[in-house]
């Protein structure tokens, strides 16, 4: 009788508790996807308009946050492209939070993002980058 109660928790700890952590990760990730990585990869459904004499920059620099105008200043000041570790490391935030900011600036379409090895190109927008005309 003590041998059988022994099998049935091997069993349990063995299939079903895996099992059930399985399905809560899957669960996890069909109820959150906007955690998932590839919507760094999102395109501008709209360009801003920038008031007569004003550059671009200035015009988003004004509805952004004081830690995403950082990032932008650094990305800016650096040609308009660096990898993601460089905006880090320049600006002196955590890797989740440059992370979590690029995904917000990459969902307005102020920057765009591809995959560079461990890393990623972060680019800022070809509109944000022209010179203004006259």
């Amino acid at each position: 009788m003590g041998g059988g109660e022994i099998t049935r928790s091997f069993w349990l700890v063995l299939f079903v508790v895996p099992l059930v952590i399985a399905v809560s990760v899957f669960g996890y990730a069909l109820v959150f996807p906007e955690l998932s990585e590839d919507k760094l990869k999102v395109k501008p459904s709209s360009v801003p308009t920038v008031e007569k004499g004003e550059s671009a920059i200035d015009s988003v620099l004004r509805v952004l946050n004081e830690d995403e105008r950082k990032v932008i200043d650094t990305l800016a000041a650096e040609g308009g492209t660096m990898l993601q570790k460089d905006i880090r490391w320049k600006t002196g935030l955590s890797r989740v939070k440059t992370h979590r900011i690029l995904l917000r600036l990459a969902k307005r379409g102020i920057v765009s993002a591809e995959k560079y090895y461990n890393t990623n190109r972060i680019t800022l927008a070809d509109w944000l980058t022209k010179e203004k005309t006259p």
